[in-house]
């Protein structure tokens, strides 16, 4: 039986865990360094790839609805004294569709 997946594979793909296993049988590295004996993967983050990660998880904890606004807005809505500016409306309006003509 042919195995598909190995015969898929790309021709550098092979060439390089070719050459990786070969030399970690012999337990050196192409520099003649000696090969860690680990099975586990490790992953190396640049500075700025941490910088990112953490700018990310700080972005998910700030929630996506502030329920203080929302809930201010329900009052003045129930109340009837909830304002909308038309001037407001307006200014948004031009404004996105002035960005969206130069996208």
């Amino acid at each position: 039986m042919v195995n598909f997946i190995e015969a898929n594979r790309p021709a550098d793909i092979k060439a390089y865990t070719s050459q990786t296993s070969r030399l970690r049988g012999k337990g050196k590295t192409a520099d003649n360094k000696s090969v860690l004996d680990s099975s586990e993967d490790r992953v190396l983050l640049s500075p700025m790839a941490k910088e990112i990660q953490m700018a990310k998880n700080q972005l998910q904890e700030i929630p996506d609805v502030r329920i203080e606004k929302v809930t201010e807005i329900k009052n003045q809505i129930a109340q009837g004294s909830y304002q909308v500016s038309s001037e407001k409306i307006a200014h948004r309006l031009m404004g996105e569709s002035l960005l969206n003509e130069l996208l």
